[in-house]
């Protein structure tokens, strides 16, 4: 036999092979995406994954368009099971098909019911969306998953194959922030104050949850960015906070709030074994509203009395300023105020209607009684103190502004005086030294 005859006999071998190796034409070319309704595709092992008791679009993309029937076969592992033994674990199957009016069937449906969406299957041009889903048969294990196989036949010819992973649905939920956020806001004025230190929620489960962040408080008073969302499996979201003030009086408010993950029941193809249905509350970050004056510390009081005070001061000696106290709420109060008589002394105390201490003050909840005392600075490179003793209900508090005594004001700039003659005369030296050396230099080239 020839050389041209044995090649000849070769290629019409293996031309008659090709069937075998592969059982897609060049006319068949098939492309698949799977994902939840609404989200990206999962994958797992660099397979896609699904999520049992979940709906998810299975859309294949087919350029060849002739043909009738297109059927999906799902099945755990690498083979499909007999006939007498497929059952809700094991096998599902779907159909489109163009001879029915529905267009679109579920082959295998397990106690009534069909795990095929058909309202929500959808045929746009090439491409052929299967709402789909198996049931939850897993076992009660956190991210349990079986591998499975999906193959696509065109009327009865095997077109595609594709391993898929499948996975316990697990709903969860994370927080990644401050356990506080602190407002501060000003006596009886109505402004709006917004934290950019926002607080993140991390859905850490595969299926998507509807985020709800609620705080006790009236939702003129706390906005939160983005408190009613979709979050995505394994995504994050950050939420900033802001706050309405209302005109309210002297206080410190802490509002506490909840936050709920739950899944939506467009997503869920049955609640029979369907056990997650909603992730654990979690607590977002605490709101604490310091509602006083800049810089100062609130204090409350039995009886409903909140005295706002300075705790930390720095003067220089010599110096004269004048503090403020604030008293408010609804009460009756006695205060005294003294010094320590060696680092600070007091000049001046005086209200609205009063002078000297101690005094008594009738407060109320729509103002604040103010207390000024002007006091000077006599040591300097001392701790000097304010006192405060506020007495209400039969109880008494005091409390304690720590001032520290710098240099007097006027030596910093007498110093900086004797510095500035100093430094001048040093630079007119450097002058004259650099004048002498050109004109000695000029007379040794002119006796030359």
């Amino acid at each position: 036999m020839g050389h041209k005859a044995c090649m000849i006999i070769f290629i019409v071998f293996v031309i008659g092979l090709l069937p075998f190796f592969s059982s897609i034409s060049a006319d068949d070319t098939v492309s698949m995406e799977i994902h939840i309704i609404g989200e990206k595709t999962q994958t797992r092992f660099g397979d896609p994954v699904i999520v049992a008791g979940i709906w998810h679009y299975i859309n294949v993309t087919l350029e060849n368009q002739d043909f009738q029937k297109l059927s999906l076969k799902f099945f755990n592992g690498d083979s499909i099971p007999a006939e007498g033994e497929r059952n809700a674990t094991n096998y599902y199957e779907w159909k489109y098909d163009e001879n029915i009016q529905a267009l679109w069937k579920d082959e295998m449906e397990y106690g009534g019911r069909s795990y095929l969406n058909s309202e929500s299957c959808q045929k746009n041009n090439d491409v052929y969306s299967f709402c789909v889903g198996i049931k939850d048969t897993f076992p009660e294990i956190i991210y349990y998953h079986e591998n499975w196989t999906l193959e696509v036949y065109k009327d009865e010819n095997k077109l595609f194959f594709k391993s898929v992973v499948v996975e316990k649905p697990t709903v969860g939920l994370a927080k990644s922030h401050a356990d506080l956020i602190k407002f501060n806001v000003t006596p009886f004025t109505e402004i709006v104050v917004f934290r950019d230190d926002s607080f993140k929620i991390e859905n850490t489960g595969n299926v998507p949850l509807n985020i709800s962040i609620n705080y006790e408080a009236d939702d003129d008073i706390i906005e939160v960015a983005d408190s009613n969302i979709i979050l995505s499996p394994y995504s994050d979201s950050s939420h900033n906070v802001t706050l309405h003030s209302k005109s309210w009086k002297p206080g410190i408010i802490e509002i506490e709030g909840t936050i709920s993950g739950k899944i939506l029941g467009s997503y869920i193809i049955t609640t029979a074994n369907f056990t997650l249905a909603s992730a654990p509350g979690l607590s977002p970050a605490d709101l604490k509203i310091f509602v006083g004056h800049s810089n100062y510390e609130i204090y409350e009081m039995p009886e409903a009395i909140v005295f706002q005070y300075e705790k930390n001061l720095e003067m220089n000696e010599g110096e004269i300023i004048d503090i403020a106290v604030y008293i408010s709420g609804s009460g009756v109060a006695t205060l005294d105020i003294w010094s320590d008589e060696k680092n600070i002394t007091i000049l001046k105390i005086s209200s609205k209607n009063q002078e000297g201490t101690p005094q008594t003050v009738i407060s109320t909840d729509t103002s604040e009684y103010v207390v000024t005392v002007k006091i000077e600075a006599i040591r300097e490179n001392k701790i000097g103190f304010l006192y405060y003793a506020l007495e209400t209900g039969g109880e008494t508090q005091t409390f304690i502004t720590q001032i520290n005594v710098g240099p007097p004001s006027s030596q910093t700039g007498e110093q900086a005086l004797n510095t500035v003659p100093i430094m001048a005369i040093i630079v007119i030296v450097c002058i004259f030294l650099v004048i002498g050396y050109m004109i000695s230099t000029h007379m040794k080239h002119r006796r030359r």
